[in-house]
C-alpha cells in the first residue's frame, strides 16, 4: 500500500494483491459463505485477526524487515485507535466490507472490494477510508462504480512507526465476546497467503503455467518406462524376424 506503510520494498504491493484476490468476484462468494455462519465483521471480531484469517498478509523475504509482523502491528494498534470524523476507522472498514458482503445481487451488487493507499494533506490527522470515514449505505454506495466494483481507499497521513507484533496463530490471541468466550468457528483459515497468490503465466504462451505436482511427475516417468517397454520389445521382435529369414 505504498510507502507509507514502511513494512519493507514489495511487501506493500503483496499486502494489497492480497487483500484485492481475496474480495475478487471469485474469493468474495466464499466470504459471503462464511460470514452468513460467522460474522467476521462485527464488533467482537479484529482486524487483524480478519487478516490472518483472509490469508491477507505478506509472506515474501524482505531482508531486513519483519514485513508481516510490521502489518499486524499497524492493524491491531495503529487502525484499532484511528479515528476521523468522529468515527472509528476500524468501524468504517468493517462497515464498507459489510455493504459488499451483503449486497450481492441486485442492482447494490458488489462483484468485487479493491484496495489501495494515498497520501493525505494533513499530517497531524489519523489514518481513514475516503471520504470521511464511511458507515451509511448510501455514502458506501457512492464508492460502487457500474462495473460493481467498490473501492476502499486508505487515506495515511504519514508513514508509520517502524514496530512490529507478533503474528497470529490459531491457538492464541483469538477473537472473544464480551464474556471471554471464543466466538471463531472453523474453518480458522478461510484462505492462506500462498492459496491467494495469482498463478504463474507461461512467458511464451502467457496462459496458466501447470504445476509439476508428485503425481504428474510420477505418471510421466511411468509412461516413459512404457515406451521403453513397447521399443525393447519391437526391437526383439525385428531380431526375431531377421533370424527367420
Amino acid at each position: 500500500m505504498g510507502s507509507l506503510i514502511p513494512i519493507g520494498g514489495g511487501a506493500d504491493a503483496e499486502i494489497q494483491n492480497l487483500l484485492n484476490t481475496a474480495f475478487n468476484p471469485t474469493n468474495i462468494k466464499i466470504v459471503r459463505t462464511k460470514v452468513a455462519n460467522e460474522n467476521l465483521l462485527d464488533d467482537n471480531h479484529h482486524l487483524h485477526r480478519i487478516a490472518y484469517r483472509l490469508g491477507t498478509y505478506p509472506i515474501g523475504n524482505y531482508t531486513g524487515d519483519d514485513a508481516k509482523g510490521k502489518w499486524f502491528y499497524f492493524l491491531k494498534h495503529i487502525l484499532k485507535s484511528a479515528e476521523f470524523n468522529g468515527v472509528l476507522t476500524a468501524k468504517s472498514i468493517k462497515m464498507t466490507l459489510a455493504y459488499a458482503l451483503r449486497n450481492s445481487s441486485g442492482t447494490t451488487k458488489v462483484v468485487r472490494v479493491v484496495f489501495r493507499a494515498i497520501q493525505g494533506t494533513d499530517a497531524t490527522a489519523d489514518h481513514f477510508v475516503a471520504p470521511g470515514n464511511p458507515t451509511s449505505d448510501s455514502d458506501i454506495a457512492s464508492l460502487v462504480d457500474t462495473t460493481g466494483t467498490l473501492s476502499v481507499v486508505l487515506v495515511c497521513p504519514n508513514p508509520l512507526p517502524n514496530q512490529s507484533t507478533p503474528v497470529p496463530n490459531q491457538q492464541a490471541d483469538l477473537d472473544v465476546d464480551s464474556h471471554g468466550n471464543i466466538i471463531e468457528k472453523p474453518p480458522i483459515k478461510i484462505f492462506t497467503p500462498q492459496g491467494l497468490v495469482p498463478p504463474s503465466l507461461s512467458r511464451t504462451t502467457r496462459k496458466v503455467r501447470r504445476s509439476k505436482t508428485k503425481k504428474t511427475r510420477a505418471a510421466k516417468k511411468a509412461m516413459a518406462k512404457t515406451r521403453k517397454k513397447t521399443k525393447a520389445k519391437k526391437t526383439k521382435k525385428g531380431t526375431k524376424a531377421k533370424k527367420g529369414k
